[in-house]
């Protein structure tokens, strides 16, 4: 059955499925000289951040537990001009987290470094939807959700035991879209390992691990989407619909 898409509420899903067109898309054609101008500030105020490309959607839809949509290639300064805006346009943006389960009932996050878009907030590890995510003629949000969390945690979640349904939570044009993953290590051990990532990796966005037990543990810079998660996962955390090794969903 189709359906709206629920807005601030958690959520399941059974899959993400979102087919790439190669032209523009609609809402960056009619807003060109905004998105210009937005990138032009930021040259001048955040010169660090790079325009790269990144996906954003149309047509999302609800049907039968599968969110379905259209990606179409932006750059990152039209992102930057969504989020400063919200229109009410059919303009989505869409990206997956991995909310990261210890083996003592901890969940880690990550916390923002000063020279990044988001400083200082504090959610699971996650990043836009980028070509780097096209595999033929889609979009792979389950692989995005891997590769953000090795860039940024330094942890291989591509075998870890990983929760057959994603759970999804959207206020307006804003979609965010998690997997849970359990993994057989105590939170020390993963923040011990997570840190010497951050020290030592090519990655310099992140600034620290933040281990969450009670939900107020992530603190006051959580967006709504992971706050909403965060007290999602807290408050029923007994897991009852399967698990199995990422790489073999």
């Amino acid at each position: 059955m189709l359906s709206a898409i629920p807005e601030n509420q958690v959520f399941s899903l059974d899959a993400v499925q979102l087919s790439v067109d190669a032209a523009e898309h609609p809402w960056r054609v009619a807003e060109r000289a905004a998105i210009d101008a937005c990138w032009a500030r930021e040259q001048v105020e955040r010169p660090w951040l790079f325009n790269g490309t990144v996906m954003l959607h149309r047509g999302l839809q609800l049907e039968d537990g599968v969110i379905s949509g259209i990606s179409h290639r932006a750059p990152y300064a039209a992102l930057l001009e969504l989020i400063r805006t919200w229109p009410p346009a059919d303009v989505w943006h869409l990206f997956g987290s991995a909310v990261i389960l210890s083996s003592d009932n901890a969940m880690l996050l990550i916390r923002m470094a000063a020279r990044t878009a988001n400083p200082g907030k504090v959610y699971a590890p996650a990043g836009s939807l980028d070509e780097s995510d096209i595999k033929g003629s889609s979009v792979d949000l389950d692989g995005s959700i891997v590769r953000e969390a090795r860039e940024e945690t330094g942890l291989e979640l591509s075998h870890a035991a990983a929760e057959n349904r994603l759970f999804c939570w959207r206020r307006g044009g804003l979609v965010a879209v998690f997997r849970r993953f359990l993994l057989t290590e105590p939170a020390a051990v993963l923040v011990e390992q997570i840190r010497n990532h951050i020290r030592t990796g090519p990655e310099d966005e992140i600034e620290d691990v933040v281990v969450v037990r009670p939900p107020q543990d992530a603190g006051p810079t959580a967006p709504a989407y992971m706050q909403a998660m965060i007290d999602f996962h807290f408050a029923a955390p007994e897991f009852n619909t399967g698990w199995q090794a990422a790489g073999n969903r």
